[in-house]
């Protein structure tokens, strides 16, 4: 018995919080966590939904179903890593998140300021995703960051740009010590990466813990 593999093109999904267009003063690419529902992680970046800024959420592309709810009758849930395939998996994201990009940016303002968002899982992906070189972002934003043991993490952040990178992490004792920040705090500075860590409270987070409050009179 013979495992192949085979490329082809497949239907991924995402949510918009605002419209493309020439209003648009910023974007936002929102990466969620492992297990993360869409519309949960989108509840947690109300506070970002002005009408000069557009976020886009996309989902993981290994999708499965979950246990249904009252809210969420037909609930899926998606993956950024799924077992045994990581290297696949990441050919296969950063083409997915390159295209993304460039078919939104394309009916935005030229030079659009742009920030990454990665939450949980989805901070190894973003990581991942930009250090292919092909966006062009202005900072990068890492919430209770979780970087699965097969991805090496010291040469991932060695290929990331020269950008800046804030750390979340909460002051409610609900992640492991690798999401609480510390390490990759120490990790992106011995590779040369101006880093801060800040902290906030469990819940939707703030323009302030993320340090947009000053976008709206950009």
């Amino acid at each position: 018995m013979v495992l192949n593999s085979f490329s082809t093109t497949r239907t991924a999904r995402y949510i918009s919080l605002g419209e493309a267009g020439p209003q648009v003063q910023h974007v936002w690419f929102c990466l969620h966590g492992e297990s993360q529902l869409l519309p949960e992680f989108a509840a947690q970046l109300v506070n970002l939904d002005t009408p000069e800024r557009l976020l886009i959420l996309p989902e993981a592309l290994s999708r499965y179903p979950v246990a249904p709810t009252a809210a969420e009758p037909l609930a899926t849930a998606a993956t950024w890593f799924a077992p045994g395939s990581l290297l696949p998996d990441l050919a296969d994201l950063t083409a997915y998140l390159d295209a993304l990009a460039e078919q939104v940016l394309a009916q935005c303002p030229a030079g659009v300021p742009v920030t990454v968002l990665g939450y949980g899982q989805g901070a190894a992906a973003a990581c991942r995703w930009l250090a292919g070189g092909r966006i062009d972002y202005e900072r990068l934003i890492l919430y209770a960051s979780v970087f699965p043991p097969e991805i090496d993490r010291r040469s991932t952040l060695v290929a990331l740009p020269g950008k800046p990178v804030t750390l979340i992490t909460t002051t409610t004792n609900v992640y492991t010590p690798e999401a609480a920040g510390e390490g990759l705090l120490q990790d992106l500075h011995d590779v040369g990466l101006d880093a801060q860590l800040r902290y906030v409270s469990e819940g939707p987070l703030t323009l302030a813990a993320l340090g947009a409050a000053r976008e709206a009179s950009a």
